[in-house]
């Protein structure tokens, strides 16, 4: 019984696991919002050591530089919402998770 739970458990990992697909563009959007926000929210934390005050100002660092992007990417590119969502996923993830003293 235990190894017929353990082969549905991990066929249902595989076949959920290959149906979902990220765009690498949407990847790269979080990815760079992550580190400009981790970044700032570690400066901020570090000079004023207040935990929400660097998180608000690493979320908004990192929407408003990727939405200064999507701006720019409106006239000279392909803009679309989903971009700026992947950013503001990135921007919330890296705030939330990173915090290095100097």
């Amino acid at each position: 019984m235990k190894r017929i739970l353990v082969f549905l458990l991990f066929f249902n990992y595989l076949c959920t696991g290959q149906s979902i697909t990220i765009p690498q563009d949407k990847l790269l959007h979080a990815g760079g919002c992550y580190a400009i926000s981790a970044t700032t929210s570690s400066i901020v934390y570090n000079i004023t050591e207040d935990r929400k005050k660097a998180f608000i100002y690493g979320v908004l660092s990192s929407v408003i530089i990727g939405g200064v992007k999507e701006l720019h990417d409106i006239n000279h590119g392909d803009s679309n919402w989903g971009d700026m969502g992947a950013n503001v996923v990135g921007g919330v993830l890296g705030s939330f998770t990173v915090v290095v003293r100097f």
